[in-house]
């Protein structure tokens, strides 16, 4: 498998059972466009950032899509974790993602 195949250039899964690694390839065609709908999604919060929990909302997205993707924008140094965590859609803190580097944040 070459580099292209492998994570965070194509989604992953976990484990050996068929069924994650079948739907990391169903989806792999779609992920170009998904990670930058998720991208220019944080791109309007600025240095302030967003969760991945107000981006689903604001997309009407499951957070289960974007968590992902966000996952693999990060791994690309497409999006940054910022020191801060806010209260996710189920009250506990999550993760907060800039478009910016936390130093050019501050």
């Amino acid at each position: 498998m070459n580099d292209m195949n492998k994570y965070p250039n194509m989604p992953g899964w976990k484990g050996s059972k068929s069924t994650g690694r079948e739907a990391a390839f169903a989806v792999a065609k779609d992920i170009t466009g998904r990670r930058r709908q998720v991208w220019e999604a944080f791109e309007p919060y600025g240095t302030a950032g967003s969760t991945c929990d107000a981006i689903a909302e604001r997309l009407s997205l499951p957070v289960h899509i974007l968590r992902p993707r966000a996952s693999e924008l990060e791994q690309l140094g497409k999006l940054y974790v910022l020191p801060e965590k806010r209260p996710g859609l189920m009250g506990h803190n999550v993760t907060v993602y800039s478009v910016f580097k936390p130093a050019e944040a501050a």
